[in-house]
């Protein structure tokens, strides 16, 4: 039974750089300095959050004073129910 490896998050990161315009050069120094210190390392790495603009804010906060239901609110503006209510608070 074979085994696809897991992907190289670093190969992955360096491709796109290098699609974007990296140089080579720069490109192994990077790979190496990242290697070297957390080579055989298992890492996660976190979703961003997603960062609201004081607009988007405003909006949710006018919706949220709505007669729209909270699943319509959070579903539109793709937040959680928390959120929803961290912002009505006035967080």
């Amino acid at each position: 039974m074979s085994h696809d490896p897991e992907p190289d998050i670093v190969d992955i990161i360096l491709l796109e750089c290098r699609a974007r315009g990296l140089d080579a050069q720069t490109a192994e120094l990077i790979e190496s300095r990242i290697r070297a210190e957390y080579g055989g390392q298992r890492m996660r790495i976190p979703k961003r959050n997603k960062h609201l603009t004081l607009e988007q804010r405003a909006e949710i906060r006018r919706e949220g004073l709505s007669n729209l239901p909270t699943d319509e609110i959070t579903a539109k503006f793709k937040i959680g129910r928390a959120t929803l209510y961290r912002i009505m608070k006035g967080d």
